[in-house]
């Protein structure tokens, strides 16, 4: 019998409840960070060097991660990545110089290749059959609440003590986050498999599942693009408060909030929609229409007069986002099984981190003095909006038919 409320599932509950604290301290170290940096060594190469090589172990070793928790299943390794974390943080505040800074965000990338597939495998879990979007909307309307309150918490937090006190409280936080996950129970592997053939079977396995789901096509190139705005957008939000509006560098996290709060509104229209939604067709066109109005609606920043309408603007944005976000997991989740969905974001996740980091490069564009701020985001929205078009205009032409 299903239960009519989620959080009657106590597995859903536990691995809600770890979702929320690593999403809150995940939330005030992208405001933290940025803060460290540019008022210690500069918010030019120094900021956006620092924001690429938290990517880059992802991009390079998530297959390797993957592999690993196939054999040993999600929990222990969330264990010790999330203890590393913890562990690293402070060092960001006491490091003397910018290139062992940037080595301690290097470990801290390191755990992420570990954290990030590994929670979505956990959350995959603790799903209730037939919950899916219900679900992904709730762990996505965790995230959001966690970005409307971690990035300011972190600029008063700085304001008010140090930012030092605020790295030192965010490593405390995450080793809650690990006392949550040694109280959720232990998961099984996914699958065990000889070393030799791990390489190839994965290759032919992701390579199989996307000639087997064509709809993921239209998932991930959209998604790609997206991941370049994405990426372009935390130095853009940084400049734009600083530049264009002349405010001190911790009202910038306020920024980061706005759009989580358009999210959270998106949370309860995606709720609303998780009953209409029925099939993988009409999950496919809210994707990708709620994908291009949050392009659209985000392209608009470059005009905002002021830090209000900016907000307004990211709260706006906020919500297709939420949208999107609750039906690319929803049809993932539809589409492959659990152990296929492992394989999936081995697959994915390194080559969204790859975009991310293509976007967050593509800052040197303005600090390099080639682009004005203006000219920087639209070429970072038309990424978000461009591979959309074409999706769309196929789901139109199969409606008609």
């Amino acid at each position: 019998m299903t239960n009519s409320n989620l959080w009657g599932d106590a597995t859903f509950r536990r691995v809600s409840l770890v979702l929320a604290v690593d999403s809150f301290c995940s939330w005030m170290l992208v405001a933290a960070l940025p803060l460290a940096v540019a008022t210690r060594f500069g918010a030019g190469a120094e900021l956006i060097g620092s924001l690429v090589l938290r990517l880059l172990p992802s991009i390079l070793l998530a297959p390797f991660a993957a592999a690993l928790l196939r054999r040993v299943g999600s929990r222990r390794p969330l264990l010790c990545a999330l203890a590393i974390t913890a562990v690293a943080i402070p060092g960001l505040t006491l490091a003397p110089d910018v290139v062992t800074l940037q080595m301690i965000v290097l470990a801290i990338g390191l755990a992420d290749t570990v954290i990030t597939p590994g929670l979505l495998t956990l959350r995959a879990t603790a799903i209730p059959a037939g919950r899916n979007m219900e679900a992904n909307t709730v762990f996505q309307t965790i995230d959001r609440f966690a970005k409307i309150f971690g990035p300011p918490a972190t600029g008063l937090l700085a304001t008010t003590t140090s930012i030092s006190t605020t790295f030192f409280a965010l490593a405390l936080a995450q080793m809650v986050a690990v006392v949550l996950l040694m109280l959720q129970p232990g998961d099984k592997p996914v699958q065990q498999e000889p070393a030799t053939s791990r390489a190839p079977r994965f290759a032919r396995e992701a390579s199989a599942i996307l000639h087997e789901n064509p709809v993921l096509w239209a998932l991930l190139l959209p998604a790609f693009g997206y991941m370049v705005s994405l990426g372009a957008l935390q130095p853009f939000l940084f400049w734009l408060n600083r530049d264009q509006f002349r405010l001190g560098a911790e009202m910038w996290t306020l920024l980061l909030a706005a759009q989580g709060a358009g999210a959270l509104i998106g949370a309860m229209v995606s709720h609303r929609l998780a009953g209409l939604l029925a099939d993988t067709r009409a999950l496919l066109v809210a994707y990708l229409i709620a994908s291009l109005l949050e392009g659209l609606s985000t392209f608009a920043l470059v005009f905002a007069p002021n830090h209000l309408v900016a907000s307004g603007l990211l709260v706006i944005g906020g919500i297709p986002e939420m949208i999107a976000f609750a039906a690319y997991f929803t049809i993932v989740q539809r589409c492959l099984c659990l152990e296929r969905q492992t394989v999936f974001y081995a697959l994915s996740l390194p080559l969204m981190d790859l975009f991310l980091t293509a976007g967050i490069l593509s800052g040197v564009l303005y600090t390099g003095g080639h682009m004005t701020l203006g000219q920087f985001w639209l070429f970072a929205c038309a990424c978000a909006v461009l591979p959309v078009l074409p999706f769309l205009a196929r789901q139109r032409r199969a409606g008609d038919d």
